[in-house]
């Protein structure tokens, strides 16, 4: 029996019923309230903000540690814009490791390039919760540190001045770093705006970055999550970053049409491509620049190193799915070769975990001669706490959050790593990290409407905790199929049922699902609704069943 097509008004009944919210929880999802936690609830706070206190009002040297992704870089934005305001701006230096050099986290280089620098006040953003010998260190240096990170701790935590974490409190445990951050930032102006003549509200100027951070960075998008990615998006509407406008205008982004997708698929891989193929300082500097020119340079040569990071990607996934293609898959898989180059395996990873519904631990060998990688998980399983239930011989480290993580391993261990990683998920059991399945609901193709789009777009933003509603069409007839892409790797398809006809298409198209969907064949399909390139409404394949 074919489904019958709803209203634009019951579509979005049906929806939020799926969501399993109450009344209440509706209007609250539909229209979120700018209403965050009360940042007197981390431990440490109070410490926090007594210390940048004294360090402001002695016109100190601070330091700004910050993680290389689109995490930290935001973060150590959040921060740079911080004390610009409170007046002593000239005095921050920031520090970003390099990916390929220092990899992930504190390190004692960093350390001593801000000592040189007379810091004596160092603010992690995104890192440090498991640097312990190196917040010693640098305490026996006589650099006071405040970390402020989101990452899963170990059994005890670094002997900082102060440490504001999510777990060292009541606060909400799924914030994202740049947010942690966000909250030192409202917590020192709840008490000392006006001394330093900071208008009420302005930290509000800051949530671009912050809800770009959290778009970013997988965290689940309920709760204040989804008030800081809304309120995010809307503030980055109307953004003030010269570097930003920049880099909407080269890509053809019109900044009141913005959505989630255009930060995440557009927007994070460019920045993170200065991380993965060059120096993190691009992408910082493009966020913090005052100047157009450079701000044009910049985004120039984002987009140059984001295209050799494209081919770089895909020729690493094709020797990928070539091996994979030999073996049989547990639920998390290890792969790997002394070749690939670490520092684009989470993007590897993610391809892998959506190609085959598998958790991934992709690793290549770095220049020190030890092999790193990255991961990518599926819901069930939860990246931090894998890492902790290992036997300690099984990484040289690992850390990172539900989604994704990052590790090393040595080449003797490595052979041992899937097994041990599959042992220890059996040992936590699938409800760790499970979000909820909401399913597919079934509809048919006179569903794909600007009106009935319109209404999908009220529950965003979307992401992890927050998927993208998937419909249902049965028996759909192919009335045309191509190719398309640079190498033809994608897959578009003109699709129609008795009630209408669209265009449905994927990426990265395999050739098994090319054949299943030639011209004249009957399928059903899972999919998403989404804008066309050149207006209209067009369906995002999810599976063929």
């Amino acid at each position: 029996m074919n489904p019958t097509t709803p209203t634009p008004d019951q579509l979005q009944a049906l929806l939020l019923d799926h969501l399993g919210l109450t009344p209440k929880e509706q209007q609250e999802f539909l229209f979120p309230t700018y209403a965050l936690g009360d940042v007197s609830t981390f431990d440490d706070m109070a410490l926090a903000v007594e210390r940048i206190k004294r360090a402001v009002d002695q016109k100190e040297q601070i330091g700004i540690y910050a993680d290389y992704d689109c995490d930290g870089i935001p973060g150590a934005v959040v921060l740079v814009d911080f004390f610009k305001v409170l007046g002593v701006g000239e005095n921050v230096h920031v520090y970003i490791p390099d990916r390929h050099d220092e990899g992930y986290g504190v390190s004692a280089l960093g350390i001593g390039e801000l000592e040189k620098k007379g810091v004596t006040l160092m603010i992690t953003v995104d890192v440090g919760i498991t640097a312990l010998a190196e917040v010693a260190d640098a305490q026996s240096r006589g650099i006071d540190v405040i970390v402020t990170d989101h990452h899963a701790p170990l059994s005890m935590y670094p002997a900082a001045y102060a440490v504001v974490h999510p777990a060292k409190g009541t606060y909400n445990k799924d914030l994202c770093g740049a947010a942690v951050a966000f909250t030192l930032v409202r917590a020192f102006l709840e008490t000392h705006s006006k001394e330093y003549g900071v208008v009420a509200g302005w930290e509000k100027w800051l949530l671009d970055m912050v809800g770009f951070a959290t778009l970013s960075d997988m965290v689940p998008l309920v709760g204040e999550n989804r008030v800081l990615a809304a309120y995010g998006l809307m503030v980055m509407k109307k953004t003030r970053r010269v570097g930003l406008k920049t880099l909407f205008a080269k890509n053809g982004m019109l900044m009141n049409n913005l959505i989630e997708t255009d930060l995440t698929f557009t927007v994070a891989p460019r920045l993170n491509a200065a991380s993965r193929m060059k120096t993190p300082m691009l992408a910082f500097n493009l966020l913090a620049t005052e100047n157009r020119d450079e701000a044009l340079g910049i985004v120039t040569e984002l987009d140059k190193i984001n295209n050799e990071r494209k081919l770089m990607v895909a020729r690493i996934t094709k020797e990928a799915h070539a091996k994979l293609a030999a073996r049989e898959m547990p639920e998390i898989v290890v792969i790997g070769d002394p070749s690939w180059r670490p520092a684009v395996l989470g993007l590897v990873a993610n391809k892998l975990q959506e190609s085959y519904n598998r958790s991934f631990f992709v690793w290549g060998e770095a220049g020190d001669g030890t092999l790193k990688g990255s991961c990518r998980m599926i819901s069930v399983h939860h990246a931090a706490y894998i890492f902790q239930a290992l036997p300690e011989t099984a990484l040289i480290h690992g850390g990172g959050h539900q989604a994704a993580g990052g590790f090393a391993v040595t080449k003797d261990q490595v052979h041992f790593l899937e097994e041990a990683l599959n042992a220890a998920h059996k040992t936590l059991g699938d409800t760790v990290g499970a979000k909820q399945k909401t399913g597919a609901i079934e509809m048919p193709l006179a569903i794909v409407t600007t009106r009935h789009l319109q209404v999908v777009r009220r529950l965003a933003p979307f992401g992890v905790g927050n998927p993208e509603p998937e419909f249902l069409f049965t028996r759909v007839t192919i009335v045309s199929s191509k190719k398309f892409g640079k190498t033809k790797e994608h897959l578009e398809c003109v699709v129609s049922d008795s009630f209408g006809t669209v265009t449905a298409f994927t990426f990265f198209a395999s050739d098994e699902l090319c054949a299943t969907c030639a011209t004249g064949n009957t399928i059903s399909f899972t999919a998403t609704m989404q804008s066309g390139f050149r207006g209209g409404v067009r369906l995002r394949i999810v599976e063929v069943l």
